[in-house]
């Protein structure tokens, strides 16, 4: 159980009215700022170590009655005391228990104090331990601990972890957390990782694998990586997976997918590209699908094409009697080609036959 600075600020507030003191007379007599003491009783922080037993005598009471909704505070007077250590090898003492009193020890108390844990519990640390205490330590330090870590497969708690860690001790880690693991739990270490180590992970998506392990990593992925996971998809047939890599793949790599699916003559599995294609990709999306007789399929792309495009189908479709096609197109074309549509329809199929296109006039 942590400190709770609240209680523990209103009642630092509530002695130190008891004893008709200003908070800048406490501040004075404490030599601290007043802003300290005035962050104390709103519970933004808690007084330094090393000023509890002085704390304590000004406001009349002892460390029992000011932090009495602790349950570290046998440790905490231990640690006031120098004795701490000892404290630690005669009971049981977890990291956990440090992390709650470790807003106000000095850092190399804390330290000490891991080590005779660690010690203790023969090495053994779960990166639950760590992250309790992180925020606490040299940096250099953690690493050394983190060193000692088991393989353990809960990702989260290393994503917790992750920006108080060196990246070369990370990349150890992951090594270690991902056999057999699914890369999807990764995405929240990726800003974290050296590229080459992101890399490494997405190697190990197998050719014709599932895409959607990699989707959150793919804003930190170099441009070659990108492309390779592409080529395996491409490879195992399904383009429809590589939609959520869209935004990040250059445009040459779009337009290989395309020419891919115009080949295996699916167009439906890139229109969740179109947002990403430039405009002379589509346009010649357009023209090679016209040539190939499948105006049906580029329905789907008519929110992303030019003008040009659509008055392009619209007036291969009335060259090949094949109107109806155009139905999907209606809310996209310009007031000109729907003009020229409607005059083929009355010519055709009469009045009654332009109903459809009548709201788009």
């Amino acid at each position: 159980m942590a400190f709770n600075t609240v209680k523990i600020g209103k009642r630092i507030a509530k002695l130190r009215k008891e004893k008709n003191l200003t908070q800048m007379e406490l501040a004075d007599a404490m030599w601290v700022s007043y802003q300290a003491v005035s962050n104390w009783e709103r519970g933004n922080s808690m007084p330094d170590i090393s000023k509890l037993p002085e704390l304590v005598e000004l406001l009349g009471c002892s460390i029992d009655e000011l932090l009495s909704d602790s349950d570290e505070i046998d440790l905490l007077k231990h640690v006031i005391d120098g004795d701490a250590e000892q404290y630690v090898i005669e009971n049981d003492v977890t990291l956990k228990d440090i992390g709650y009193i470790a807003p106000i020890i000095k850092p190399r108390d804390m330290e000490e104090l891991t080590d005779k844990i660690v010690e203790k519990n023969e090495e053994k640390i779960s990166i639950e331990d760590l992250l309790s205490i992180a925020p606490f330590l040299d940096s250099d330090y953690l690493d050394k601990l983190a060193d000692k870590l088991d393989v353990v497969e809960d990702f989260s708690c290393l994503c917790g972890l992750a920006p108080f860690l060196s990246p070369d001790t990370l990349d150890k880690l992951v090594d270690k957390l991902q056999e057999g693991g699914d890369l999807s739990q990764i995405a929240g270490l990726a800003p974290f990782l050296d590229p080459r180590t992101l890399d490494k992970l997405v190697d190990k998506v197998q050719d014709g694998g599932d895409l959607s392990q990699v989707i959150g990593l793919a804003p930190f992925l170099s441009k070659e990586t990108l492309e390779k996971l592409v080529d395996k998809v491409q490879d195992g047939g399904d383009l429809s997976q590589v939609i959520g890599l869209a935004p990040f793949l250059s445009k040459e790599t779009l337009e290989k997918l395309v020419d891919k699916a115009q080949d295996g003559g699916d167009l439906s599995q890139i229109i969740g590209l179109a947002p990403f294609l430039s405009k002379e990709t589509l346009d010649k999306l357009v023209r090679k699908s016209c040539e190939d007789g499948d105006l049906h399929q580029i329905t789907g792309l008519a929110p992303f094409l030019s003008k040009e495009s659509l008055d392009f189908l619209v007036t291969r479709a009335i060259e090949k009697g094949e109107i109806s096609e155009c139905a999907g197109l209606y809310p996209f074309l310009s007031r000109d080609t729907l003009h020229k549509l409607v005059d083929k329809i009355l010519q055709k199929k009469g009045f009654s036959a332009i109903k459809d296109i009548a709201p788009f006039l």
